[in-house]
């Protein structure tokens, strides 16, 4: 598997969308260089930084503050999706991310093939829940219930201890195939 190289938002962002260097943007936005390479190298997330920052950026872009945050948000998404599978892909291994998707299908198939479907209804609202809140004790909780119900045995890399990152990328993904597209 060959992965295009993305780097964090910020410099994807400022080199990308607007064209310039991040050096460049700190001298035209007026924000030091080195504040913009301590959030690169610490990997602060978008959503962490501060107004001045995105109103800055949508100055120099100009485009609407909103605009500009969106595009953000979606660097951070394709900055997160990279960082997983190039964490993840060993030795040839399907990312956790794709395997999780695979799962949610298999579970929903299964699920269907019984004609229990309205029995995930419940289940999935509180894995809902633990995604969104990162909890990683109440995720696997419900998806021991979830394989518990139809009597399959749950993958160990499903049970095995997440970070936040993981768990809301492999959450999200068993989640969407579960429910979204099942």
């Amino acid at each position: 598997m060959s992965l295009t190289t993305i780097e964090h938002p910020i410099k994807m962002y400022i080199r990308r969308d607007l064209g310039i260097t991040v050096e460049q943007f700190g001298k035209v936005a007026g924000i030091p260089q080195s504040t913009l390479a301590t959030w690169i190298k610490r990997e602060r997330r978008i959503e962490k930084l501060p107004i001045d920052f995105y109103s800055a950026l949508a100055t120099v872009r100009e485009q609407k503050i909103e605009t500009v945050y969106r595009e953000l948000l979606e660097w951070q998404q394709r900055y997160d999706r990279y960082k997983q599978e190039i964490l993840q892909t060993i030795a040839g291994e399907q990312p956790l991310f794709s395997l999780a998707a695979e799962e949610g299908r298999k579970i929903y198939k299964i699920y269907r093939t019984q004609r229990i479907e309205s029995r995930l209804l419940e289940p999935a609202k509180r894995l809902r829940k633990a995604i969104d809140q990162l909890n990683t004790s109440s995720f696997i909780q419900v998806m021991i219930e979830i394989y518990g119900t139809v009597e399959v045995p749950m993958p160990t890399w499903i049970a095995k201890s997440f970070n936040k990152t993981e768990l809301k990328e492999i959450g999200q993904a068993f989640y969407n195939e579960l429910l979204l597209k099942g």
